[in-house]
C-alpha cells in the first residue's frame, strides 16, 4: 500500500521574525540598556558628590559656630579676662583663621584633608553694639570631575 501525503500550503512569509528584524530589536535593546547604565552611574557620581558636599559644609558650619562661641564683651573692663577672644578686626584688617580637616570619601574610603579658612572682619562699630562679619571658606575638590568647589558660610555678629 502506498500512502500518499498530501502537499501543505507553502509557509507564510511573516511566520517568523526576519534577521533584519533581530538585529534592530537587539540594537533597540543595547541602546536601551546603555541609557540606563549611564544613568545609574551619573545618579551614583551626584550622590557621591553630593555627599561630599554635605561634609565639607558641615565642617565649614562648624567653624563658624567655633568663631561664634568664642568671647566677645564689648562691654567689659576687666583686666583680668581677654573681652576679646576674636581679635581687633577693622574694614581693612581680616584675622584669619585656617582649621584642617579629614572628609571619608565615600566611593574609596580614603580621607581628603579640606581647609576651612575663617575670616573676621568688623562692619560696624556705630549703632552700638558693634558688628562683625565671620565668614568661613572650605575649598575641596572633586577627582571625578577634576574641578575644585568652595562652600562658604556668610555671617554676622553683634557684641554683648
Amino acid at each position: 500500500m502506498v500512502t500518499r501525503f498530501k502537499q501543505t500550503a507553502k509557509p507564510r512569509a511573516g511566520a517568523a521574525f526576519t534577521l533584519v528584524e533581530v538585529v534592530i530589536s537587539v540594537t533597540i535593546l543595547a541602546l536601551a540598556m546603555a541609557g540606563m547604565i549611564y544613568g545609574y552611574a551619573q545618579t551614583n557620581y551626584r550622590a557621591e558628590w553630593s555627599s561630599m558636599s554635605l561634609a565639607v559644609q558641615a565642617l565649614t558650619v562648624q567653624s563658624v559656630e567655633r568663631v561664634r562661641a568664642a568671647r566677645w564683651d564689648v562691654y567689659s573692663s576687666s583686666s583680668g579676662l581677654t573681652p576679646d577672644e576674636l581679635g581687633n578686626g577693622t574694614n581693612t584688617v581680616v584675622i584669619t583663621n585656617i582649621f584642617t580637616n579629614a572628609v571619608l570619601v565615600p566611593s574609596s574610603g580614603a580621607t581628603m584633608t579640606v581647609t576651612n579658612v575663617v575670616k573676621i572682619s568688623t562692619v560696624s562699630t556705630t549703632p552700638n553694639p558693634p558688628v562683625r562679619q565671620i565668614r568661613a571658606d572650605t575649598p575641596w575638590y572633586y577627582t571625578r570631575m577634576q574641578t575644585w568647589y568652595t562652600n562658604t558660610v556668610i555671617t554676622y555678629r553683634g557684641g554683648s
